[in-house]
């Protein structure tokens, strides 16, 4: 007989469900999230809902505003930019020590992220690249071994997110992604960590074109 699942386990459940969808984008910038609708959706009692709203709120992805309810978080360009300038600093000091600390199943493990990142680009899966994407960052940060930086980069990445899926879209994005992947991973090879470092920043940082998108979409969800 299958185990029921306790409060914290439903709403750990529902997190990722959720998380995954305004990563997407399929929730975006404030969307209302109703509690008894999402009761009904997820099989559950209001209890989880309201857990899973707690977590979320607590690594920026939703807002709780009292009696009006719960929303995707909208972001102001300004604090947006500072957020990926914050990740893109830790993204920097992890690529750094995994230059000096990756294992080399770690590094296998990036590597082949990089090749479904290669395989999504090649048929223009833009979920398919955003999830291994995901998958080669993650490798690399625990290729760092520290696990303060890790429980930062886990408090700051998810703000940025469902910006990411929506710069990834940009015309020649994955390519020029596909290309940077490579270079960090050849600096992680020779365990170059300044190389690495550098790269990695670069790469997390939002430039130019990436900027002017990014504040066009903050523009239509206001």
């Amino acid at each position: 007989m299958r185990t029921p699942l306790t409060t914290a386990r439903k709403a750990d459940a529902i997190v990722a469900v959720l998380e995954t969808q305004i990563v997407n984008g399929v929730r975006g910038p404030g969307t209302r999230l109703d509690e008894r609708a999402l009761a009904e959706e997820f099989g559950v009692s209001r209890t989880p809902i309201r857990e899973a709203f707690r977590q979320l709120a607590s690594i920026g992805l939703v807002e709780d505003l009292g009696r009006r309810g719960v929303i995707v978080s909208k972001h102001c360009a300004s604090d947006l930019l500072d957020a990926f300038l914050v990740v893109a600093e830790l993204e920097g000091i992890a690529a750094r020590l995994a230059a000096q600390r990756i294992s080399d199943e770690v590094l296998q493990s990036a590597q082949e992220a990089n090749e479904l990142c290669q395989k999504a680009v090649s048929i223009m899966d833009v979920s398919g690249f955003n999830l291994a994407n995901m998958t080669f960052h993650n490798s690399i940060i625990k290729g760092a071994k520290n696990r303060l930086l890790h429980d930062q980069l886990a408090t700051a990445r998810p703000v940025t997110f469902p910006f990411r899926h929506h710069i990834s879209r940009l015309p020649g994005y994955m390519e020029k992604s596909l290309e940077e992947h490579s270079n960090v991973l050849s600096a992680l090879s020779k365990g170059d960590a300044d190389r690495a470092q550098e790269l990695m920043f670069s790469h997390v940082n939002l430039q130019g074109e990436q900027v002017v998108s990014l504040l066009r979409l903050l523009e239509k969800s206001e």
